[in-house]
């Protein structure tokens, strides 16, 4: 297996676990948004595992599409995270005494990152 591979797969199952808190509620109760994102996150998370794994799959432009959406829909996750940081993120039905803190946002920096440094693997590879 590549690196390029590896990354891919890697890429996935932090995707797949980090997707899997907000779907098992480990914050609390949430917005049926936050499951929903939890939802997405596992599929694309098991497409990005498939790929990585799978060696005929699909040209490397369609996994850059689907890495690139999955970078992008971490932005808002980073971005709540750190706004709400100290402060409660139930909206009160049902009430809950979890409180937000930027660490939480650690997992969507990683994938992130993980995920810039795949497209610029595949965009490397297609390039030379």
């Amino acid at each position: 297996m590549s690196n390029l591979a590896k990354s891919e797969v890697l890429l996935g199952l932090v995707t797949l676990l980090t997707g899997l808190l907000y779907v098992l509620g480990v914050f609390g109760p949430t917005e049926s948004i936050v499951v929903t994102w939890g939802l997405l996150a596992l599929i694309i998370g098991g497409i990005v595992v498939f790929l990585g794994i799978n060696k005929n799959g699909v040209s490397d432009f369609v996994k850059m599409a689907i890495v690139f959406f999955l970078v992008l829909i971490q932005a808002p996750v980073i971005f709540l995270w750190f706004t709400f940081n100290g402060s409660g993120i139930s909206d009160g039905t049902p009430p809950s005494n979890f409180v937000a803190h930027w660490i939480f946002a650690t997992p969507h920096l990683v994938i992130s990152l993980i995920g810039i440094v795949v497209i610029g693997s595949l965009f490397k590879r297609n390039t030379t």
